[in-house]
């Protein structure tokens, strides 16, 4: 009598420890999910300009941890159904709740590097846009400079031939002048 007395007398106990153990188990996933859910949130909206296609990997995500929540529903309700079976099924029922817990950690883990990604990305294409906007700048003050330095040697240019033409004008006036001044010395030599 006394040693199953005593089985008898520990089962609640240990049904119970293992059952508030699985209670622990079950808010410690539900607390991932709920952080799972907040990282999915912070990485829409960081990599929701740089990457375009995110929509359906969110959508895949959101699917998968409503698949997991509906999937712990049933266990957990199975769990709550076969009470009497907890204490012979709950080592294995355990090991599957520290599975799911550290997928759910493995997978907040890998958006944190795609958010993280995403972002160097963004910065990455912007920097470059700007390298490319500075080399244009750049290119365009050296195009401008050159087009001001030819229009200057042009301005230069058409200076010097205006004032060989002016000089040659000169010239020609005053051979004309002489000209003139001679014919009206002969004219007047002549009357």
């Amino acid at each position: 009598m006394s040693k199953q007395a005593t089985l008898t007398r520990d089962e609640p106990g240990e049904l119970h420890a293992k059952g508030m153990e699985i209670r622990q188990l079950e808010q410690t996933v539900h607390a991932l999910r709920d952080e799972l859910e907040r990282v999915e949130v912070l990485k829409e909206q960081a990599v929701q300009d740089a990457v375009s296609n995110s929509a359906d990997e969110i959508k895949q995500l959101r699917d998968t941890a409503q698949a997991l929540r509906d999937e712990l529903e049933a266990h957990r309700a199975a769990a709550e159904a076969r009470v009497q079976e907890a204490v012979a099924n709950s080592a294995s029922e355990i090991k599957q709740l520290v599975g799911t817990a550290q997928a759910l950690r493995d997978e907040m883990e890998r958006l944190r590097v795609e958010k993280e990604d995403a972002v160097q990305d963004s910065v990455r294409n912007a920097n470059d846009e700007i390298r490319q906007l500075k080399q244009t700048v750049a290119t365009l003050r050296d195009e401008l400079e050159t087009m001001r330095f030819d229009s200057m040697e042009k301005m230069q240019e058409q200076e010097r031939v205006n004032r060989d033409e002016v000089g040659q004008l000169q010239q020609t006036v005053a051979a004309l002048r002489l000209e003139l001044e001679s014919a009206s010395k002969r004219a007047g030599d002549g009357k």
